[in-house]
């Protein structure tokens, strides 16, 4: 129910921004009529073009870059096709592909997500999918050290990356 709650909320959100770029677009183009005194700019209307930018919004929103998650469903994109995902709050991250791990805190920095799951530490390689398990928070920041990468301090929590990372400028201008 709160899936269809938010994929509604989505579709409202994608009407208002498409009729927001769809009369930036239109501005554009009444000025470069003016400009260039192009008669052929005067065909291009309002209805095609709002629809076609919602069309190309919505596909957007079900990429990689574009899945924040519906419901009670989350997604983080870190890179290199990997994600951090959270379901009802609890978020995980597959180490393989028939292997999820819980998640406490992370941070991705060089190419390498960092994170604890119950009091173990790992250091999982984005590119090549190579990871490495720590016992003990002395061993992660000894290892860390040494390969230059985030403290434990550093981490942060799967909703703390996600305000940070789906607020701003990514709310207001993608769908």
């Amino acid at each position: 129910m709160f899936t269809l709650f938010h994929f509604g909320f989505e579709i409202f959100k994608i009407a208002i921004q498409a009729a927001v770029y769809a009369l930036t677009i239109l501005t554009l183009k009444f000025v470069l009529t003016e400009i260039i005194k192009n008669d052929s700019l005067r065909l291009i209307k309002f209805k095609p073009v709002y629809l076609s930018v919602s069309a190309l919004m919505l596909v957007f929103s079900f990429t990689y870059y574009g899945d924040h998650g519906l419901g009670d469903e989350a997604n983080i994109p870190l890179g290199h096709w990997k994600s951090m995902n959270s379901t009802d709050g609890n978020p995980y991250f597959a180490l393989k592909p028939d292997s999820e791990v819980n998640v406490d805190s992370f941070l991705v920095r060089n190419e390498h997500l960092c994170f604890v799951s119950d009091n173990n530490y790992y250091d999982y390689h984005l590119i090549s999918g190579e990871w490495n398990k720590h016992n003990s928070k002395q061993e992660y920041e000894t290892y860390a050290s040494v390969h230059h990468l985030p403290q434990v301090s550093e981490f942060k929590t799967f909703y703390q990356r996600y305000a940070v990372y789906w607020n701003g400028w990514r709310f207001w201008f993608l769908p």
